[in-house]
């Protein structure tokens, strides 16, 4: 369907304001709306009375983008168009209805460029208002240096830092301290007040930062990793020294000359608070120092497949014991709780990479029990390398400086490992359980009820595959261990399982009692196999091992009646009876070879078998 010519109208007035302020030619409006769904955005903005908000920016790729309402994050400079009111626009309704203008790459920069240049210079300009009352006048300007120093400071933390703001009238402490210097006046107290109340400010501002630990995310329930503590260190220490070099700078340096002079109550509140600054900034950059090693081990150990993680583990607890060994700051409990903590997660984070859990319990079983055989042995080998540098610490101890012990309960730091780790053992147990009964597909039986037995093993492999594909088909993440509902459904998976195991081991006992001898009991549990290994399996045929005793003591005998008659025969007809066409000694030794298989070859087959 055409546009009609108010549409046409309404499109061209927001086309010829983007192409204007982003300096475009028309042919990229042209692809802009070739798209269907761009030009539905464009479309219900005008139509619909609660769009209110329409942004027009350039993507990645260099098109065009309109959006409803302002993106979270904008890389490129855009155009906002805002409807005054809750109405659909008309052609002759565009520019009174609309608020419209750029929208920079960095909004926060553009405000604070408005606020610096345009805001502030324009009322705090006394000429401006020089026809207000005085009352109204020092609250404007008030509130102006209020909002100055807001964005002042807000601007520093969106860039990790932490700005000091200069007191109102700040250009005229050099001064002030100058005439002090020169003719020793006494300084006008509204400066002093204005410095006084500007340290309580920043000291609010810094206790802030000095109050920040690397362990709120972990105290938040966040699973952060190494690289979070890594990242906090070297953020605080430049942040410190942004802090570090604004004390040094000459209005500061002149306000505390300013404080100490006039004898101002809150010169030692400013001493303390350089002070702090001074030993956090030492601090910090201490930390920084020992974690900088680390922080290549931690790359490695992301960027290396989840099975060679093990070969790592090593040297990464090396150079952590070295790290609490020497650094002088980051040798106490909490600091290493907190790194071998996110370490723990990261080892975590990758180990579900690794099993992914939409694939453990639905993919191959073997290939997934390999795999998760793997995890439990890598995350077994971090617990034990973690002792064993514990219990190892002091070959760590250099120029006799004596290196403190890991004294701290190990709970505090592997409680969460501890508790992925059972989730894993549990659906290990589930992946063990499947390669045993998905072998009952390939049980069958001889003998008279051999055709019975075998269709019972045949519905109980069915009965097992139902089971299994209800536990698998669960749309929830199996390795969560926030997870109850799968810990309930392996509960229930197991009772199921057991009941399978009980009538197995029934079915088991009725087919051993069938044997017709040794040879045929031995096919019957080499059939079951690991089968047999099953608890409540080996509990049903634990009475049956004993009868293996009593078969081969019979078929012993049965081979000695055979080895009496026939040396009995030998000594009546002086000679040695063989087989048609074979030499006596030959014969004689086939026969006794024979006798001997028949002996050895059920007496070896006891080994395999595990009874107590």
């Amino acid at each position: 369907m055409e546009d009609s010519p108010a549409e046409d109208r309404r499109f061209e007035f927001i086309e010829k304001y983007v192409l204007k302020t982003l300096k475009l030619k028309q042919d990229r409006w042209q692809k802009c709306i070739s798209t269907d769904d761009n030009k539905q955005v464009i479309q219900e903005f005008l139509d619909k009375p609660d769009q209110m908000t329409l942004v027009v920016s350039l993507n990645a790729a260099g098109h065009l983008l309109p959006t409803i309402g302002f993106p979270a994050t904008v890389k490129n400079k855009g155009v906002y168009f805002v409807k005054r009111s809750k109405t659909a626009l008309t052609p002759d309704s565009m520019k009174s209805n609309l608020v419209y203008g750029d929208l920079s790459y960095a909004p926060l920069d553009q405000f604070s460029a408005l606020v610096e240049e345009v805001v502030v210079p324009l009322l705090s300009n006394g000429r401006n208002h020089s026809e207000w009352p005085q009352v109204v006048s020092q609250d404007i300007q008030r509130h102006v240096h209020s909002l100055k120093t807001n964005v002042f400071v807000v601007s520093g933390q969106v860039k990790g830092k932490t700005l000091l703001p200069l007191p109102p009238g700040a250009e005229r402490v050099e001064q002030a301290a100058l005439e002090r210097d020169k003719r020793g006046d006494v300084v006008d107290k509204s400066i002093i007040h204005a410095i006084e109340s500007v340290v309580i400010e920043w000291s609010h501002q810094i206790r802030g930062v000095l109050k920040k630990d690397s362990s709120e995310p972990l105290l938040e329930g966040k699973s952060p990793t190494p690289h979070t503590e890594i990242n906090f260190w070297r953020s605080r220490y430049a942040d410190l020294e942004c802090i570090h070099s604004q004390f040094k700078s000459s209005k500061v340096t002149k306000m505390a000359e300013l404080l100490d002079a006039m004898e101002s109550s809150y010169y030692p509140a400013f001493k303390d608070m350089l002070q702090d600054v001074l030993a956090a900034l030492e601090e910090a950059k201490d930390i920084c120092t020992y974690l900088r090693p680390l922080q290549r081990l931690f790359e490695d150990l992301e960027n290396v497949e989840f099975p060679e993680v093990k070969g790592q583990i090593g040297p990464l607890m090396h150079i952590v014991c070295l790290v609490w060994s020497n650094s002088r700051y980051y040798n106490t409990p909490a600091r290493l709780i907190v790194l071998l903590q996110e370490t723990c997660n990261l080892l975590i984070q990758q180990a579900r990479v690794y099993l992914s859990p939409e694939e453990v319990l639905k993919g191959d079983v073997s290939e997934s029990l390999r795999k998760v055989q793997t995890s439990l042995d890598i995350l077994n080998t971090f617990r034990l390398t973690y002792e064993e540098k514990r219990a190892s610490l002091g070959q760590y101890q250099r120029k006799g400086r004596e290196v403190r012990p890991w004294d701290f309960h190990p709970l505090m730091v592997f409680s969460g490992l501890d508790r992925f780790i059972d989730r894993v053992k549990t659906i290990e147990d589930v992946l063990l359980t499947a390669v045993d009964l998905l072998k009952l597909e390939k049980v069958e039986f001889g003998g008279i009820r051999g055709r019975a037995l075998s269709q019972q093993v045949l519905w109980l492999h069915q009965e097992f595959l139902d089971t299994y594909k209800v536990l698998t088909e669960k749309p929830y993440d199996c390795l969560d261990v926030n997870n109850t509902e799968f810990e309930a459904d392996v509960c229930e998976f197991r009772c199921k399982v057991e009941d399978t195991d009980r009538r197995l081991g029934a079915v088991f006992c009725q087919a051993f009692d069938d044997a017709s001898g040794l040879e045929h009991a031995f096919k019957v549990l080499d059939m079951f196999g690991s089968l047999l290994e099953r608890p409540l399996v080996a509990a049903d045929a634990l009475d049956r091992y004993p009868l293996l005793i009593s078969l081969f003591d019979r078929e012993l005998d049965c081979c000695k009646l055979l080895f009496n008659k026939h040396t009995h025969t030998q000594e009546e007809l002086g000679y040695t009876p063989v087989n048609r066409n074979m030499p006596a000694v030959a014969g004689g030794m086939r026969w006794a070879q024979q006798l001997q298989e028949r002996i050895q070859t059920p007496f070896s087959m006891f080994r395999y078998i595990t009874h107590p």
